[in-house]
């Protein structure tokens, strides 16, 4: 897909397209469909990317690598380590990774698979246990027995919570979720902001404001920002289960009142805090709400049903994969 910009050429000064499109990348001897972006000058044919773009295509090929082998993502391998109560020092020491080798993970860097296999396998507290026991030597005695009595009274689960997980369908990442890992306070968050950003919202709505968000927030990054599923209804795509989300949230106050002579749930919210979310999360939600809040119900509708990502899927109330967001016609 391409359409010209409102930018100009670095080397011409002349008119720039935006090309959307499918590129075959390899990774690590593998190859993989990636989505990418890129500007292309008019005059020259010469091919230059942003910061963001580049982002892009690196997120998508590095989440499908990452999935297919069974590698966790940054944030999951800092939660391990978190869980057990570590500094970097300690946990290489248990697990005999190089200096700064679990920090660089942290950080992006892919782990080869055996090191990649190495972290997820010390989620388990016995196999944590067993690697430290091991390790014993690497310690003064009283470092050892204080590290030794953390782990043993970490809870059984990395980044168990008393959280309300039901929000999601599922916690795998994948195409489904936009490569995001569940994270309630951001989801939370999200639909307090979008209501609070509405003179009224109801549930129909809302459903367009949260979808619209991730996927666009997707197409920008290869991340969605709440990590929700979304599926095609007749009214147009729809977070899974996104009833339950807004009855369990407690701030949210609903009204029952009557439109077109049919009863519907009117949604208010006095309070929301941003600071859950990123600078490029929260330049995604301004986004979404300058385009949808002067919209009425009707007109949102009406446009989402212009979106592949509901005409491909809304036969059977399908999921929706992410991939479909490169198609998005309204943002």
């Amino acid at each position: 897909m391409e359409k010209y910009v409102d930018m100009v050429s670095p080397f011409t000064n002349g008119k720039v397209k935006e090309v959307s499109a499918v590129e075959e990348h390899e990774f690590r001897k593998e190859t993989y469909s990636v989505h990418v972006r890129y500007y292309v000058c008019e005059d020259t044919g010469e091919r230059f990317t942003t910061t963001e773009q580049d982002e892009l295509l690196f997120n998508d090929l590095y989440s499908q690598y990452r999935v297919k082998h069974g590698i966790p993502f940054p944030e999951e391998i800092r939660d391990i380590r978190l869980h057990y109560g570590l500094n970097y020092s300690q946990i290489i020491r248990i697990i005999g990774f190089g200096v700064n080798q679990y920090a660089q993970y942290e950080n992006g860097r892919i782990p080869s698979e055996s090191n990649g296999k190495m972290i997820l396998a010390i989620q388990k507290k016995e196999v944590m246990l067993g690697l430290l026991e091991a390790s014993k030597a690497e310690f003064e005695s009283v470092e050892y027995c204080k590290i030794y009595e953390t782990v043993k009274f970490a809870s059984d689960k990395v980044g168990s919570t008393s959280e309300p997980n039901f929000f999601y369908r599922d916690t795998q990442r994948s195409i489904y979720n936009g490569f995001s890992q569940p994270n309630v306070q951001k989801l939370i968050e999200m639909v307090k902001y979008f209501i609070c950003k509405a003179t009224r919202i109801y549930p129909t709505k809302l459903n367009k404001e949260m979808f619209y968000a991730d996927f666009y927030h997707y197409k920008r990054f290869g991340f969605s920002i709440s990590g929700l599923s979304y599926q095609a209804i007749p009214f147009g795509p729809v977070p899974v289960h996104y009833d339950t989300i807004y009855d369990n949230i407690e701030v949210i106050n609903k009204e029952v009142v009557l439109v077109h002579d049919m009863e519907s749930t009117r949604l208010t919210c006095e309070t929301y805090d941003l600071a859950v979310f990123n600078e490029k999360e929260i330049e995604t939600l301004e986004t979404i709400v300058s385009i949808i809040n002067p919209m009425n119900t009707d007109q949102i509708v009406g446009e989402s049903h212009k979106e592949d990502a509901w005409i491909n899927y809304n036969n059977g109330n399908q999921l929706i994969p992410y991939s479909e967001a490169f198609s998005l016609k309204l943002v």
